[in-house]
Order: structure tokens, then sequence, then C-alpha cells
């Protein structure tokens, strides 16, 4: 593998969290002998070709992309402080990994925040949440529900917000030298 395989370190977290997430599928007899009357009766011939790929898997089985994308979780696992992955998985991770990371998240900030575990999981979920699984998940709403002030909630969040990130850049700084070193991203 001369050819990197991702752009940068946070880009191959993001692809290779979501490959985590997929099952690992084959090809089904169906699809062999669709992709074979395709090729044989150059259905894509004259279709214009897309620009260059943001992923270069040129070369590479779909088995070796799911296992270079669980080379990248694995050095993930490995990050020298707990809270580095929790942040990532926070992050990057879909379904169990995200809420792993949500969780480990609302556990590192705690001590700084002084509040009830029930109500900094919410704050941390909504930190981390994407924009549609937000709905609902509001800071006048967690407020309301735990009986907090609005500012103690937006505060809370905040200081969610800074320590994901601040964790999240180091743990892509650490990841970075190693990604380089195995031929996953280049060096610009």
């Amino acid at each position: 593998m001369t050819d990197a395989i991702f752009q940068n370190a946070s880009h191959a977290l993001h692809v290779s969290y979501l490959i985590h997430s997929l099952p690992a599928t084959t090809k089904s007899p169906t699809a062999i002998v669709i992709d074979q009357l395709v090729k044989e009766n150059h259905v894509w011939d004259g279709v214009p070709v897309r620009g260059a790929a943001k992923v270069n898997f040129s070369g590479l089985s779909p088995i070796e992309v799911r296992a270079q994308c669980a080379q990248v979780v694995s050095m993930v696992n490995h990050l020298a402080h707990p809270a580095e992955r929790a942040a990532c998985e926070a992050v990057y991770g879909l379904q169990t990994l995200k809420a792993n990371g949500v969780r480990g998240m609302s556990a590192y900030c705690a001590p700084a925040l002084q509040m009830g575990e029930e109500p900094l999981l919410y704050i941390a979920w909504h930190v981390f949440a994407r924009a549609h699984q937000r709905e609902g998940i509001t800071h006048a709403a967690i407020a309301e529900q735990f009986g907090m002030t609005l500012q103690a909630v937006r505060y809370a969040s905040d200081t969610v917000k800074k320590y994901g990130k601040h964790l999240h850049d180091r743990a892509l700084e650490a990841l970075h030298q190693r990604f380089l070193v195995g031929g996953l991203i280049a060096d610009f």
C-alpha cells in the first residue's frame, strides 16, 4: 500500500467508525450476476466519471478495507487516556459506541460540574448528538426536567463541549503520527 487511504486523522476516524458500525457483508450471487450483466452490456459507458474520491480504497478488497478501519478503531481503543477514547467515540461513534463515548464524557466531566449523573448525561447527549437526534433535548427542556436554571445547564453544556473538544484534539494529535507511520494518511 503506497498511497494513503485517508486525508487526515479526523477523516480516518469518521470513515472507520462508519464502516465499523455496518455489518460485514459479502456479495450475493444475484449481485454478482447483475454486476456481470452491467459490465457485459456496457450500462455505465458514457456516464461522466466522478471527481476525485476522498477515500483511496483502490486495490483493497472489502475485507481489507474493513481491516484497515478496524485498525483505526483499535488505535483509538489504545489511546493513553480513556477520556480521549470517549471523546472520539462520542464524536464519531454510532449507536452503542456513541452511547459509550457520551457516558464516558459525562463521567469525565462530573467532578468539574458537581451535578447529578442523570442531568449531566442529558447535557452530554445534547452536546454530542447530531442535529436530528437533538430534537427535544434542549437546554430549556433539560433545565425544566431537572429543576435547574437555564444558566446552569448552558454552563454545563459549554464545559462538556470544551472538555470534549480538548480531548478530541489531543486524541487526533496522538493518532496523527501513528496514522502517518502506518501509511493510513499522507504527510502534506
